[in-house]
């Protein structure tokens, strides 16, 4: 299928601060800047326009209209409602790939008339199912800082009534690896865990969950966070640093093969973490939160094609308290300095990652509190940067991310002078950061998401969709920084 129309520059200038899991219905209460006669282009996404120098894959089905046939989006993004006397619309069916807007694409699961609406249910796709030959270019740097926010509404997979498990979200997978003398902290701690589920919260938290709040773009991109419940208060911040952020692309897909592909985020600056908390009961908790708030510049469309880039987060947090009535303060900041990304040709991938660690406000001396046994604290922060098609849990492209995990281990007062060193607040300090990366051609969904989203296709007997899905043999993770900081008395020292 060819594409045919004028050729626009791209302009890659997005940046989405949306949760490891993140709906599609949430659209519709954005709030754009510059929306269009209705909102809907912002709402759901741009329409596809033809090009000659374009080519679709055989089972794409175009549905014309764009925004303007989309009644709305349910499911957490996985239902998408058409007016069915949208043009092609009737040619929609089980294993062709929806194409009605820049977001609104996806494998079709289920087509079925409900109501005065078209009800298609959509699973992943690759890029490379939906073009069959293209190339496409950021022609330059367009800075990431003048992003809008939109505001989600929970999809149904964010609330799993069973416990997350630990070997699958980002954020608690990193946990399980966390440097051993904090680890060993968190198992002094005693096995009296609190789980939390893995909510989407758009206001105050309830109880048990873990609230987090996203913040984008000009000096980069974060999360505020808060926890109340099991008699824990906990929140922080946590921030990956960026100056004048900006993203440059290329992709060539040819005979839906990649052949070259290049991702390059420009401003990398840092990491920076803020933690306050105090338990009452020394219970220990290790709640997931995706990061509810999405913020996109939308990008023009590149050969007809609207791509889009997006960056999704999500926080983990692990307590590791040993005793009541124990109090973990800390802040510190990290330079990183340069570009991440990746290059691709030939078979072959080229990573680019910042470096040079500095270490700017020292957090290991900066923890401060109070405990008569050792306590802990992990936290582990999921950030990545998307350039494709689809939205949300189904986007497909290009891919680059880091994974951070900050450990704070304070030992006990009661070792230096007994009630005196409560008294003075003594104690030795711990500090661990590692930095993970991440990068590819594809699309990825966080486990614990796919599992539930596959639960939810068995109502129409569809096959479990994978969570990865791209080139072949992906990269491994690359680590950038695995470093740990020991308060400076000899005492400290063994």
């Amino acid at each position: 299928m060819k594409l045919g129309n004028r050729r626009t520059r791209a302009v890659i200038a997005a940046a989405t601060v949306l949760p490891v899991l993140l709906g599609l219905t949430a659209c519709r209460g954005a709030k754009p800047t510059t929306p269009d006669d209705d909102g809907g282009d912002l709402r759901y996404g741009a329409a596809p326009a033809a090009h000659p120098d374009v080519t679709l894959h055989p089972d794409v089905v175009i549905v014309a209209g764009g925004s303007g046939v989309v009644r709305a989006v349910t499911d957490g993004g996985l239902t998408w409602r058409l007016d069915p006397d949208a043009g092609n619309a009737n040619l929609l069916a089980p294993g062709k790939v929806m194409f009605v807007t820049g977001r609104g694409v996806g494998r079709v699961i289920d087509a079925r008339r409900d109501g005065q609406d078209l009800a298609v249910a959509i699973g992943p796709v690759d890029i490379t199912d939906v073009i069959q030959d293209g190339e496409f270019t950021s022609e330059q740097p367009v800075s990431l800082a003048d992003a809008t926010a939109y505001q989600f509404d929970d999809p149904f997979w964010s609330h799993p009534d069973t416990e997350p498990p630990r070997s699958e979200p980002a954020a608690t997978t990193t946990l399980d690896r966390a440097p051993a003398t904090t680890t060993n902290a968190l198992t002094l701690a005693g096995s009296r865990p609190v789980t939390a589920a893995a909510p989407l919260t758009t206001g105050a938290a309830r109880p048990g969950e873990l609230e987090a709040t996203g913040f984008c773009c000009t000096d980069g991109v974060g999360a505020r966070f808060s926890y109340r419940d099991s008699g824990l208060d906990l929140s922080g911040t946590i921030a990956f640093v960026m100056e004048q952020p900006s993203a440059k692309f290329h992709l060539v897909i040819d005979g839906s093969t990649i052949t070259v592909a290049e991702l390059r985020i420009h401003g990398a600056a840092g990491v920076r973490i803020q933690v306050d908390a105090t338990t009452t009961t020394g219970q220990n908790v290790h709640p997931v939160a995706f990061v509810p708030v999405t913020f996109s510049v939308p990008i023009e469309s590149v050969l007809g094609i609207p791509l889009s880039a997006t960056v999704r987060q999500s926080i983990g947090i692990r307590t590791g308290f040993s005793a009541g009535h124990t109090t973990i303060r800390a802040t510190g900041e990290y330079s990183l300095g340069g570009t991440m990304g990746f290059g691709y040709a030939n078979g072959r991938f080229g990573p680019r990652w910042p470096g040079g660690l500095q270490v700017k406000s020292s957090l290991v001396d900066s923890v401060d509190g109070t405990s008569v046994g050792a306590n802990a604290l992990l936290i582990d922060y999921d950030v990545k940067f998307f350039v494709g098609i689809g939205a949300v849990v189904f986007t497909a492209g290009l891919y680059a991310g880091l994974t951070t995990t900050v450990g704070i281990t304070r030992g006990s007062s009661i070792g230096f002078g007994g009630l005196q060193g409560l008294a003075y607040r003594e104690g030795c300090n711990r500090a661990d950061l590692t930095i993970n990366a991440r990068y590819g051609v594809g699309y990825t969904i966080p486990a614990l998401v796919a599992k539930v989203i596959n639960f939810f296709l068995k109502i129409f007997n569809a096959k479990p969709i994978a969570a990865e899905g791209g080139i072949p043999n992906p990269p491994p993770v690359v680590n950038l920084v695995n470093q740990h900081w020991v308060t400076n008395r000899p005492v400290c020292q063994h």
